[in-house]
């Protein structure tokens, strides 16, 4: 079943207008009626019954009966002068055969991989982020550029690459292959190029969705009416909230929505005048920070009056008492040990830190038991001076112990402290003034009068118990009392804060309201185009909608499906065909499958069939590389395709036996398209030549690339003397010859350069005939097998004396220029004459023997 029969049982439940899309675009190119056509067909899939067009449905009758394919593809024929691009020579010209075989050598250094850059970036392939690098010996600030001829449909195109501009969509049919593209196709997943033949239907129909998205998003943005927004309210009305989320209510509800009658207009001249009048916050905040005065005021006059209360003064009495009764038993405990006063402080705060201290040294040096003072231990001596004591001393201890320990002298002290407290107290005591005389004189008359009044009275009564303390006697006075109840006040200041919160309250209700009807307003006045714009944003939001169901995922998804199916499982056998004509056993062990599939785009892995490890960690360096090349052949030859193909040392890292089957498969290659191989290896590009020459009976082509003075990609057309066969070097030796020719009488030094180059060629023509003439390339210097053939063997049989000696003979004449003798024994060294005499003798008994084998071939075979 074709591809094409694929997408119609697809898209057989698929809607409308994608089964049209598919009819048109295998009728004909899809042009812009088609697009406004087909936007029509998606809006009436999706409910626009104004739409009269019917669509037509893709169905068997469309499907190509014939496939047409092109064959003509892409040819590189030429290179040249490549500018600013390392340091490849800048008049270099590069001339490729258009068909067959052309192999490109140069040594190391000689510009071969600059050149196999520039064919990577320019045409196809796995590692294409290349950068061109400039000559870094040299400061040029020239824009790179190079120059590229093509061939394609009998036409040759000449076209110049500069570094700002993309390659030729032509060069992109042209595959190369190199050690790094090697590295991909074993260690990466990559998507597959090859497409199979109506795949293009759908990659089209992507195109055509996107064409109509465009379309529909064109058509959107041409609906701008905004939604007027609503004057600015100092506060959160409802219609706010309603208007907010029109977008999310019918036309008709929406229009039935927006009204403003006569009773709107006189309730907003209602609430206008009510809200002339004046705002009560500002009442509030201040009757609340009176009320806040007058209670802490009041409670500060409450405490004062506290402490002259008749609780108060007779606790002041009843302490008064105390404290003269413990005073007066202090004294006579005291007078009691006069008799001991030996110093005039006995008794006093000081006379006690004294004690405590003598106490707290005796305890730390061992003078006395440790927890009493004295003790035994503290009699014995002094804890001052340190001096014995006497019984009278001891005496004197003891007593000052008794009296330390004395209740009469700890009452004393503590009530001191409370004398001393309370004398404080009183004689601190103030009454401030309130601070705003008018504030609370709007509410008590006379307030001024009435806190001086108290005021004194405060005074009368600090003095008199003051007074009291000291003295004793009398304590009768006044209490003074502020004569203000302020409790009713303050509910009065209270009532008020909460009349006015309420009028407040209703205020705010009134603003709301109002601005509610002002909002109804606005939106009544601008109903026409608040509808507009609820129109246009409801088919606005239809259009985003068909938008979403012209997603192209499906589209991609199945695109992906059959490129798994068409794609890759061909690619897999084309792979396996190519991997099997180097290594049968390691074809049965590899496969290439799908490895995952995104937007529309399959991706495909080498790997293994039965184990998950990775290649590079089971396969030698070798046979990865055979297996990344077999990679490459399928993605070139897969579906019979014919593109060029440029190989950039295929055979690094590759044995002799596998460096033979891919010169095999290159020649192959090369009978129906064209293959450009580089490489630097001298024995590969033999093998090439000889291979080429046996299947075709044809040289192929070969350019010669050198470097010279720092400069590199010299185009020749010599290739190294070594890699030459016989003929070739025949015909060397007599180019040389020529050019002798060519030169000055005069100047005798090049001429005699250019003769002592044919002779040393001449020594090696000999050394080459030995392999290709007498031994019939039984064994040869590039080769891996001695050919033990009857074939090969027959040279043996053939040769004769005279043979030997005619080599011989010509070998010693032209070995003398390896030697060196004396002035009396220096040689005479082949003339021109004697050269040309000599190759014109070689020739004749090469042909000759040659023919001499032929006939005992045959003369064998009957």
């Amino acid at each position: 079943m074709s591809v094409y029969h694929y997408i119609l049982a697809w898209s057989e439940n698929k809607p409308l207008y994608l089964r049209d899309s598919l009819r048109r675009i295998l009728n004909a190119s899809i042009d812009n009626d088609d697009i406004n056509e087909l936007t029509l067909l998606v809006k009436k899939e999706h409910g626009d019954d104004t739409v009269n067009i019917q669509p037509i449905f893709y169905d068997q009758t469309h499907i190509p009966t014939s496939i047409q394919t092109n064959n003509d593809y892409p040819k590189l024929l030429g290179l040249k002068n490549p500018k600013n691009i390392s340091a490849l020579h800048s008049e270099a010209d590069l001339k490729f055969s258009e068909d067959g075989l052309t192999v490109i050598y140069g040594n190391n250094g000689s510009g071969k991989s600059s050149y196999s850059r520039i064919f990577k970036k320019l045409c196809w392939s796995r590692a294409p982020n290349i950068e061109l690098k400039t000559n870094i010996f040299r400061s040029d600030q020239t824009q790179q550029q190079v120059e590229i001829k093509i061939g394609f449909e009998g036409q040759n195109i000449d076209w110049i690459w500069n570094q700002s501009n993309e390659s030729h969509s032509l060069l992109k049919s042209i595959f190369v292959f190199d050690s790094e593209c090697s590295e991909v196709y074993i260690n990466k997943d990559n998507p597959a190029e090859y497409k199979p033949v109506g795949i293009d239907l759908l990659e089209s129909l992507i195109d055509v969705f996107n064409q109509i998205q465009s379309k529909l998003k064109l058509e959107i943005s041409q609906y701008n009416v905004v939604k007027p927004a609503l004057p600015d309210s100092p506060v959160n009305v409802p219609i706010s909230s309603w208007y907010s989320q029109i977008e999310n209510i019918d036309n008709k509800q929406l229009n039935d929505s927006i009204q403003f009658n006569q009773r709107d207009i006189d309730r907003k001249s209602f609430l206008e005048s009510i809200l002339d009048s004046p705002n009560p916050s500002r009442d509030i905040q201040d009757l609340r920070i009176t009320k806040s005065n007058l209670q802490s005021y009041f409670q500060k006059v409450s405490e004062i009056e506290s402490y002259f209360s008749t609780q108060a003064i007779v606790n002041i009495r009843d302490f008064k008492q105390s404290f003269d009764s413990t005073k007066q038993a202090y004294e006579i405990a005291r007078n009691e040990l006069n008799d001991l006063n030996t110093f005039q402080s006995f008794g006093t705060s000081p006379w006690r830190i004294l004690w405590s201290s003598a106490q707290d040294f005796a305890h730390s040096s061992n003078m006395s038991d440790g927890q009493t003072f004295p003790s035994n231990e503290s009699l014995d001596k002094c804890v001052l001076c340190q001096q014995d004591l006497d019984e009278e001393a001891k005496r004197r201890m003891l007593q000052f112990k008794q009296f330390v320990l004395n209740d009469i002298s700890s009452q004393h002290n503590e009530l001191n402290r409370i004398y001393d407290n309370k004398k404080m107290l009183y004689s601190n005591m103030s009454v401030s003034a309130y601070g705003n005389i008018d504030e609370i004189e709007y509410y008590v008359n006379n307030f001024n009068e009435i806190f001086q009044k108290f005021e004194q009275e405060v005074r009368f009564s600090i003095n008199s118990i003051l007074t009291y303390l000291e003295n004793g006697g009398g304590l009768i006075f006044p209490i003074p009392v502020m004569p203000v109840d302020i409790e009713p006040i303050l509910e009065d200041i209270s009532k008020k804060i909460h009349e006015l919160a309420q009028l407040q309250q209703n205020r705010n209700n009134f603003w709301i309201e109002y601005h509610n009807i002002a909002a109804k307003e606005f939106i009544f006045n601008n109903k026409a185009t608040i509808i507009q714009y609820h129109q246009e944003l409801k088919y606005k939001q239809w259009l985003s909608h068909l938008i979403k169901q012209l997603n192209t995922s499906i589209i991609s998804k199945k695109i992906g499906d059959i490129m798994t199916e068409e794609a890759i499982n061909l690619q897999h056998d084309e792979f396996i065909a190519h991997l099997n004509c180097f290594n049968s056993e390691l074809s049965n062990k590899v496969k290439i499958s799908k490895s995952r599939t995104t937007i529309g785009q399959a991706f495909m892995k080498c790997n293994f069939s039965e184990v998950s490890d990775d290649m590079g960690t089971i396969l030698s360096e070798g046979e990865q590389r055979i297996v990344s090349l077999s990679n490459f052949l399928a993605e070139c030859t897969i579906d019979n395709k014919l593109n060029s193909i440029i190989f950039d040392d295929p055979v690094t890292s590759l044995d002799t036996d596998y460096r033979e089957l891919i010169a095999v498969k290159l020649v192959n290659l090369a009978q129906t398209r064209q293959i450009i191989v580089l490489t630097h290896d001298l024995s590969f590009m033999r093998l090439l030549m000889d291979i080429h020459k046996t299947e075709t009976s044809n040289d192929c082509e070969i350019i010669g690339i050198d470097k010279y003075n720092g400069v590199t990609g010299i185009v020749t057309d010599e290739i190294p003397y070594l890699a030459k066969n016989l003929q070739e070097r025949v015909d060397s030796i007599q180019r040389i010859i020529r050019e002798h020719d060519s030169l000055s009488i005069t100047n005798a030094h090049e001429r005699e350069v250019k003769l002592d180059s044919a002779r040393k060629r001449f020594r090696m023509l000999l050394e080459r005939s030995v392999e290709e003439v007498l031994s019939n390339r039984t064994y040869e210097r590039f080769s891996k097998n001695i050919n033990l053939k009857r074939g090969y063997l027959s040279s043996y049989v053939v040769t004769e004396e005279t043979d030997i000696n005619f080599i011989l003979g010509l070998f010693g004449k032209y070995s003398i220029t390896e030697h060196d003798g004396g002035i009396s024994t220096i040689p005479r060294l082949p003339s021109k004459t004697d050269i040309e005499d000599d190759i014109r003798e070689f020739s004749l008994w090469k042909n000759s023997f040659k023919a001499k084998l032929k006939a005992f071939r045959e003369a064998s075979v009957g």
